[in-house]
């Protein structure tokens, strides 16, 4: 993590220089120089940081060069990730410190780009990370817009082809393409005689011949020549893929990348010590490959998609706090399943804890200008799986409704969703996670609702949001069947696709194009085509069609033991969190002028302050105690809201405690992993 780095005391990252030095000189002795080749650096938002780490490798790699001179040691090589959205906008300013670190620490003899490329290997970019802080789709664009503006900047150094990008896309709800499908390549349409004789009922015979070639394009870890990390989700399924198809996987893997790093290095050229007409030719073909085609109006959708999925996990800054809370709530009471981290490291607050503790509370509330306190892998297990919001299509229905409304002069709205905004959405994707997941009766959310004031805006807008599916799914399902390339106009009557042509589809297609995509009972469906349908194609529909039931039974049975401990914390924290905003924001100072003295802590606070610095909600209620017992010192009549919110912060504290039994948390677990396993998404 950074904050090891800028920590004031420095044993820590001392340690760590040593260790890997150490390692690979042992190893280096006998015959492996390179056992640890590089380090990455989490939370990357400071160059300095990185200058210092690699000052301490170089020093120690000298150090044991200069008593064993013979010693094959190469450069441990830092990698920077970013998680944050203004860290990755701000990517050329953080690289163009590390390259004048660079001209000033090489060798006399040595060039600037090799002294990086000794610095820097590669570029980690957390999608899933982006996709919480401003929504799937404005992630992914975020993530293409950097690529662009980093592979501009190293065909100028002369480094393109010498350093890679890379991108986290490990968790299954946010489909950032990292996972892997069974279905990529497929026919779309069943070859049958039934499905002949549906089609001689329904279609033209230029479109009959147009099934015979429909395909399912490419999608997931087949998509695209990105390098991206085999994490989560898709390791699961790659660990039990047959060996046949698992090596034309990463065959196919390999040639695809090799041949988009070719392209990249091919556009880069022409931009350095190159004539005007061939560099404007270099840089658009440099935004071909990265950003694709950059269209105004998408760039617009993509801000409303924003707003509008902030807001209703955030909040705005009126409401102090959104959704979000619930599920943070969800996931410290979670037993963790993986060995990664839940919660969000704090960033930690430099100088005396007593003169920052505004500057600690600022940080984390309003929500709305903060954003998560969870890890990508507690975000969408709590927000998806548990309370069921579909977190890959929050906001996205509402953002699609205001921007409907807008008047333009290119055409009219939804000709322009159809033609310029769903063409860059992942169809197949929203519809299927959105079937299984989503709870449309948001029956648990509900029974929160009473923990917050009333008349907050995160509420009202995800109502809306849920409101505008039925008036846009089918454009998605128009558009996820276009991308098969048919003439979708021949499959749909009065804005329905046509039931009788469904047995003629692939299950896992049909289910998601179906009338009511939130069906779940066969009957229903049968009851709207005509004739006898395929029995293996019924067995595989009816598989399909239970899976947001077996989700809803189990999601019941979590919420049996989550209610109450997440009801009473969600309750505490929205109480406390609206009381330190109003009077933290109408405080004229960002310091106060002295620490409290002599507090009297309870058992609780008492401990919480000697909790572990690196979680933002010990440091926030730390602090929050803190500056209320400041506040109300020397007062004769202490505020009621005063008094309430430093029982809320003692109530809270108890998070640390675990609400549920041993027996509890098995079960727990138990529900959770057989949620992961009927919608295929283990890891």
């Amino acid at each position: 993590h950074q904050k090891m780095i800028t920590a004031q005391d420095q044993f820590a990252i001392d340690t760590t220089v040593h260790n890997i030095n150490e390692i690979n000189e042992i190893s280096g002795k006998y015959g492996n120089p390179a056992m640890v080749m590089a380090l990455q650096v989490s939370m990357s938002t400071k160059p300095e940081a990185l200058i210092s780490l690699d000052r301490k490798m170089r020093a120690r790699r000298e150090q044991i060069l200069r008593e064993s001179q013979d010693l094959e040691l190469p450069y441990v090589w830092l990698i920077p990730l970013f998680e944050d959205i203004d860290a990755v906008k701000n990517l050329k300013n953080y690289l163009n410190k590390i390259w004048e670190y660079a001209l000033q620490s090489r060798r006399i003899n040595q060039e600037t780009s090799n002294r990086f490329t000794h610095i820097i290997c590669e570029i980690f970019v957390a999608g899933s990370d982006l996709s919480q802080q401003i929504g799937q789709s404005a992630g992914m664009n975020a993530y293409k817009e950097a690529k662009h503006e980093l592979m501009y900047w190293l065909s100028e150094k002369g480094l393109i082809g010498k350093i890679r990008m890379k991108m986290g896309s490990g968790e299954p709800m946010q489909r950032q393409g990292g996972y892997y499908s069974s279905v990529a390549g497929k026919p779309a349409f069943i070859n049958s005689s039934d499905s002949l004789k549906r089609y001689s009922d329904y279609l033209k015979e230029s479109t009959k011949k147009s099934t015979e070639y429909a395909t399912t394009p490419l999608i997931g870890v087949f998509a695209g020549g990105d390098l991206r990390t085999f994490q989560s989700n898709v390791s699961e399924k790659l660990r039990y893929l047959p060996l046949v198809k698992f090596a034309q996987l990463l065959h196919h893997l390999k040639k695809s990348q090799q041949f988009y790093e070719t392209e990249i290095v091919r556009a880069g050229e022409p931009l350095v010590e190159t004539r005007l007409q061939f560099k404007t030719r270099g840089l658009k073909e440099l935004e071909r490959l990265t950003v694709g085609r950059k269209d105004n109006l998408f760039n617009e959708f993509l801000s409303i998609t924003t707003e509008n999925f902030r807001q209703i996990l955030y909040g705005r800054d009126e409401d102090v706090v959104g959704i979000h809370i619930i599920s943070y709530f969800i996931a410290r009471t979670t037993p963790p399943l993986r060995d990664r981290p839940t919660v969000r490291p704090g960033q930690g607050v430099s100088g005396n804890a007593g003169q920052k503790i505004l500057e600690k509370i600022a940080e984390t509330i309003p929500f709305s200008k903060y954003g998560s306190l969870l890890r990508a892998i507690s975000h969408n297990q709590s927000q998806t799986a548990v309370l069921g919001i579909n977190q890959l299509t929050t906001g996205l229905f509402r953002a699609l409704d205001i921007f409907s409304q807008k008047q333009f002069a290119e055409g009219s709205a939804l000709s322009l969703i159809e033609e310029r905004i769903l063409p860059n959405l992942p169809v197949y994707e929203i519809l299927h996670s959105l079937r299984i997941y989503h709870d449309v009766n948001l029956v648990y959310l509900n029974r929160l609702e009473k923990a917050f004031p009333a008349g907050n805006s995160a509420f009202l807008a995800l109502r809306e949001d849920i409101d505008a599916i039925g008036k846009y799914l089918i454009l998605f399902q128009r558009e996820l069947l276009r991308r098969h390339g048919l003439n979708v106009n021949d499959f749909f009557e009065s804005d329905k696709f046509i039931s009788d042509l469904l047995p003629t589809l692939r299950p896992d297609i049909a289910v998601l194009l179906q009338p009511n995509i939130f069906n779940t009972n066969v009957d229903s469906l049968l009851a709207s085509i005509d004739g006898n349908v395929d029995s293996g194609w019924l067995n595989e529909m009816k598989k399909l069609l239970t899976v947001p039931d077996e989700i809803n039974l189990w999601r019941a049975k979590i919420w049996t033991l989550l209610e109450e401990p997440v009801y009473q914390r969600v309750a505490s924290f929205v109480e406390l969190a609206i009381a330190l905003y109003s009077l933290s924001s109408g405080s004229q100072s960002k310091e106060l002028a002295f620490a409290p003295k002599k507090l009297k802590l309870s058992h609780g606070i008492s401990d919480l302050m000697k909790l572990s610095q690196d979680d933002n909600m010990h440091q926030f209620l730390a602090a929050a105690f803190e500056y209320l017992s400041t506040v109300t010192e020397g007062m004769i009549e202490v505020p009621i809201n005063i008094v309430r919110a430093l029982k809320e912060v003692e109530r809270i504290v108890k998070i640390e405690e675990q609400a549920l039994s041993v027996k509890q948390q098995d079960l727990l677990r138990f529900y959770l992993l057989q949620i992961a396993r009927v919608a295929g998404d283990n890891g």
